[in-house]
C-alpha cells in the first residue's frame, strides 16, 4: 500500500519533471544553445541599460575621446568593435578618427553622442545594430527606435555634417555557434536604408560584398564568424573610398 510519504515523492518527482520541460520549451523558444552561451557569456554582468554598468573598456575609450584634439575636418569612423579594430587612417591614407568602442550598442553610442558632434564633423560614416540584437536581445523595431534617436541628435546638434549609414554586416554561424539570424539582420538593415532616406542621408550597403553562397558571412573574411580580417577591412576600404573627402589644404 502506498504511504503519503511516497504519494508526495512522487508528486514532487512529476512536478520537478515538468518544470524541467517547461525550462527547456523556454530555452529552445529563445535559440537554445546560443541562448545559454549568451547568458554565461553576461555571467556577473549588470544590466547594460543602466549607463553606469557599462565595461572599463567603454569608459576610457570615452574619456580619450573627450581629451584628443577635434576638428571641423574630422572624419569620424562611429560604431562597434568592427569598427574599432579597423586601422582606419592607414586604410584610407587620411586623417581619419576611429570612435568605434567594442560592444557598443545604439544606447551606448547616444550616451557618448556629444562628445563625437562637440567639432561638427566633416564627415561621420556610421556603424551600429548588431550587438543590440545579439547582446541586448532587441527586437529590430527597438533597435531602429533607438537608431533614429542617434540620427535625429546627428541633424539637430551637426547638421553641415555628412552623414553616411552604413549596413550592419553578415554573421556566420556555422564558424562559431549561433551569432544572430541573419534574415534579422536583413530586416535591420532595411528600416535603416528607410531612415537614411527619411534623413536625406546617404545610405552605403556593405552587407552583400561580404557574404558567401549561403548567405553568411564569408569565412574568408573572419575568423570567428562574427569580426573582420584584414582582406575584409580591404573590400570595406575600396568602397567607403568613394565617399571620404580628403581634408582641405
Amino acid at each position: 500500500m502506498i504511504n503519503q510519504t511516497t504519494i508526495l515523492l512522487l508528486f514532487s518527482c512529476i512536478i520537478n519533471v515538468l518544470f524541467l520541460i517547461g525550462l527547456a520549451l523556454f530555452i529552445a523558444k529563445k535559440g537554445g544553445l546560443s541562448y545559454l552561451f549568451k547568458i554565461f557569456l553576461n555571467i556577473g554582468k549588470k544590466n547594460k541599460s543602466n549607463n553606469f554598468n557599462y565595461p572599463p573598456y567603454y569608459w576610457h575609450k570615452k574619456s580619450q575621446f573627450e581629451k584628443l584634439p577635434k576638428s571641423e575636418l574630422d572624419i569620424i569612423m562611429l560604431g562597434d568593435s568592427i569598427t574599432d579594430e579597423g586601422e582606419w587612417t592607414e586604410l584610407l591614407g587620411l586623417n581619419v578618427k576611429n570612435r568605434g568602442i567594442s560592444g557598443d550598442t545604439t544606447q551606448r553610442i547616444l550616451h557618448r553622442l556629444d562628445t563625437v558632434l562637440e567639432s561638427n564633423p566633416k564627415q561621420i560614416f556610421l556603424m551600429i545594430g548588431i550587438n543590440d540584437l545579439m547582446n541586448d536581445g532587441k527586437s529590430v523595431t527597438a533597435t531602429l527606435e533607438q537608431y533614429k534617436k542617434i540620427l535625429c541628435e546627428l541633424k539637430e546638434k551637426t547638421p553641415n555634417t555628412k552623414v553616411f549609414v552604413q549596413s550592419v554586416l553578415p554573421v556566420n554561424n556555422k564558424i562559431y555557434l549561433c551569432w544572430q539570424d541573419n534574415n534579422n539582420v536583413l530586416k535591420l538593415n532595411f528600416g535603416l536604408k528607410n531612415l537614411t532616406k527619411e534623413f536625406n542621408y546617404e545610405y552605403i550597403d556593405i552587407f552583400y560584398l561580404l557574404l558567401d553562397s549561403e548567405n553568411q558571412l564569408d569565412a574568408q573574411y573572419t575568423v570567428d564568424g562574427l569580426h573582420l580580417n584584414g582582406e575584409a577591412y580591404l573590400v570595406w576600404k575600396a568602397v567607403l573610398e568613394k565617399y571620404v573627402v580628403a581634408p582641405e589644404a
